[in-house]
C-alpha cells in the first residue's frame, strides 16, 4: 500500500525553509547595517541597500505564498514555532535597525544645522564694513541732572 504524500507537504517544508532562511539572512544584514550606523561608517551602508531590498521582497513573496496555500490552523506546532522564532528575531532586528537609523538621521540633521548656522554667521560677519567688535556697545545714553539748590 503506497501512501501519497500530502500535496502541500513538500511545498510547505520548502516554503518554511525558504522563509526561515530569508529571515535569517535579512536579520544578519540588518544587524550589520545597524552596527555600521552606530560606528558612523556611513559609506559602507550603501552597498547593503540592494541586498536589503532584494531580501525583503523575497521574504514578502514567500510569506504571501505560504499564507495563500496554508492557513495558520493547518500548520503543525513545530512549523509554527520555527516560523515564530525566526519572525521574532527578524522583528527585533528591524526595530533595532530603525531606531539606529532614526538616531543617525537626527544626529546628521543637527550636525548639518550647526554647520549651516556657523556658515551664515560667518557670512554675515564678513559682509559688514565696520571692524569686528570685541565688546557690545550700548545703544542709548540717558542724561540726568540733580537740582542741588535749596
Amino acid at each position: 500500500m503506497t501512501s501519497t504524500p500530502h500535496p502541500a507537504g513538500p511545498d510547505l517544508h520548502r516554503l518554511v525553509s525558504d522563509l526561515v532562511d530569508l529571515a535569517d539572512r535579512l536579520t544578519t544584514l540588518l544587524s550589520r547595517e545597524t552596527s555600521l550606523v552606530r560606528a558612523m561608517r556611513i559609506k559602507e551602508i550603501g552597498p547593503l541597500q540592494d541586498d536589503k531590498t532584494r531580501l525583503t521582497a523575497a521574504y514578502q513573496k514567500r510569506f504571501k505564498e505560504l499564507t495563500a496555500l496554508h492557513s495558520g490552523r493547518s500548520l503543525s506546532p513545530l512549523v509554527k514555532q520555527r516560523l515564530a522564532v525566526s519572525g521574532k528575531r527578524l522583528a527585533d532586528s528591524v526595530v533595532e535597525n530603525e531606531l539606529a537609523l532614526r538616531v543617525g538621521m537626527v544626529a546628521t540633521d543637527r550636525l548639518i544645522g550647526s554647520i549651516v548656522a556657523a556658515v551664515k554667521e560667518q557670512r554675515r560677519a564678513s559682509l559688514t564694513y565696520a571692524p569686528p567688535r570685541t565688546a557690545p556697545r550700548h545703544a542709548f545714553m540717558t542724561a540726568a541732572a540733580v537740582d542741588r539748590r535749596l
